[in-house]
């Protein structure tokens, strides 16, 4: 018999075995972030987890996935390659759709709860 799955807690707070890296298309500052992956599913294709960095400019471009984000704290803009700006601060959620191309601009600090969805594998 398999067993139920169980509900998952995204942990928010306790950040201290998240992982380090920074953005592969840095455009300006020197960003640094930190994900804490909570869930993962259909062999990788889903996964959910919290996500912080610092201040900076990087470039972002949604291939291969849909990312829904939900704003905990801080703040950022999102800029749309037309040059539409998106801003965005605790309490504020919205979808970067597959193929979504453009740039996060972060004066201090955000942090934000994630799901992506793979649409290629």
């Amino acid at each position: 018999m398999t067993a139920a799955p169980k509900l998952v807690r995204i942990e928010t707070q306790d950040l201290t075995h998240a992982k380090h890296g920074q953005p592969n298309r840095p455009i300006r500052g020197n960003t640094t972030y930190q994900t804490l992956e909570s869930f993962s599913a259909q062999h990788g294709q889903l996964s959910s987890g919290v996500w912080e960095a610092t201040a900076g400019v990087f470039r972002s471009h949604c291939a291969g996935y849909v990312e829904f984000c939900h704003i905990l704290e801080g703040s950022c803009r999102i800029v749309d390659l037309d040059g539409t700006t998106h801003l965005f601060g605790a309490g504020d959620s919205f979808v970067l759709p597959e193929g979504f191309a453009g740039h996060w601009e972060v004066d201090e600090r955000v942090k934000k709860v994630f799901f992506i969805a793979q649409t290629q594998r």
